[in-house]
């Protein structure tokens, strides 16, 4: 990793620059070794992906020398108390649920399980891909939130590196609700508090089951994923730390500026439709976007937090990410010189880091609550 400092940190005197992956603790050899078996997760997507592939693969040769990593140092940055009036817009009725899993592969260390939760009153069911390890001992659970355009890719190789290192880890799948661009604009507020509602629901449901640890619990999220992460860590207090890669706010910075061609589209459409301006579109959906992460950062703790900035991001642009990482404090993060897409080659490097992120909040996998908090404070 490079010793480079990004100009826009390098002036703060409580963050120290550090190359990240050359701990050698007891257990970075597991860590490299699984960080492996998610690099080859990696290179079979990128396989599959022709003429892309081959773009991407030529960046991963130039990516090493500017990769980075930040490690907040000083006091930190602790989480105001959640208004009551917060409090009360997130909660939810505990309703009755009907669950229906079917184990779908076996595996030495773990299972895989397709879970759909069918919550009364609700229009749509909760999907999730659970990875359960084989034991019969409490461990951590790692909450994952996919990216926008697909349930599977990337998250897959991450929820199966995990469980194979002896954490529980579940896929929270998307609602898949279209955007109306002549429809209200709450309609954006709307998806992203049910989105944060979905994860609570179904988080209620994970802790009920044997082997999960109610007092290790993390949420890793990825683009829009992480956006909902960063989100749910402020108003759901039975999660301890997160993990946010590639998100930014304000959510409608991202909305107004993303090169994807889906978003540009949208805010193009909505914009005539409601005859606004870029402006003033802007500042109305700012205005109904209450679920927005940077709105919400007041209420996260800088320690609980680590996230991977793209240098070069034009989907979630890099000036709204690096917004993001101010309103939050500015927690550890790993800066690559990337772009959205591309960044998926730093993602093996990236797990190192999250890896000893989660081992030094939770301690081992195997290790009771009590340990955890121990070596925690050491």
């Amino acid at each position: 990793m490079s010793s480079r400092c990004p100009p826009l940190t390098c002036s703060d005197a409580n963050t120290r620059f550090h190359a990240p992956f050359q701990t050698q603790d007891a257990s970075f050899s597991d860590r490299r070794r699984r960080a492996k078996q998610l690099a080859q997760t990696v290179l079979d997507y990128i396989a599959h992906m022709s003429r892309l592939g081959t773009i991407i693969m030529a960046a991963a040769c130039l990516s090493g020398a500017g990769c980075a990593s930040y490690q907040a140092t000083g006091s930190p940055r602790v989480a105001l108390p959640l208004p009551p009036e917060i409090q009360q817009y997130y909660q939810y009725p505990a309703n009755t649920v009907s669950a229906t899993v079917t184990t779908v592969e076996e595996h030495v260390a773990f299972s895989v399980k397709d879970v759909t939760l069918s919550i009364e009153g609700s229009r749509w069911p909760i999907r999730l891909v659970w990875y359960e390890p084989k034991t019969s001992e409490r461990r951590p659970l790692i909450l994952i939130s996919p990216i926008r355009g697909s349930d599977t890719i990337v998250v897959d190789g991450c929820a199966r590196a995990f469980a194979s290192s002896g954490y529980q880890a579940a896929i929270i799948k998307r609602a898949h609700v279209d955007f109306d661009p002549a429809g209200p604009l709450s309609q954006v507020e709307d998806s992203l508090h049910t989105a944060v509602t979905r994860h609570r629901e179904a988080l209620d449901w994970l802790l009920a089951q044997p082997g999960m640890d109610p007092d290790r619990v993390a949420t890793f999220g990825i683009s829009y994923g992480a956006i909902i992460t960063a989100a749910l860590v402020a108003v759901e207090p039975r999660v301890k730390i997160c993990v946010i890669d590639l998100a930014g706010g304000p959510v409608a910075g991202v909305m107004q500026t993303s090169e994807e061609h889906s978003l540009r589209r949208n805010w193009t459409r909505s914009r005539k439709s409601h005859e606004l301006t870029n402006k003033e579109l802007y500042k109305a959906l700012n205005d109904v976007i209450r679920t927005d992460p940077v709105k919400l950062a007041p209420y996260v703790s800088r320690d609980k937090v680590l996230m991977l900035i793209a240098r070069f991001d034009s989907s979630v642009p890099t000036r709204y990410q690096i917004k993001l990482w101010h309103a939050l404090g500015k927690p550890r993060a790993d800066f690559v010189p990337l772009g959205h897409y591309t960044s998926i080659l730093a993602l093996p490097a990236h797990f190192l880091s999250v890896m000893k992120f989660f081992e030094d909040n939770f301690g081992p996998p195997a290790s009771s609550p009590t340990t955890a908090a121990v070596q925690a404070k050491n």
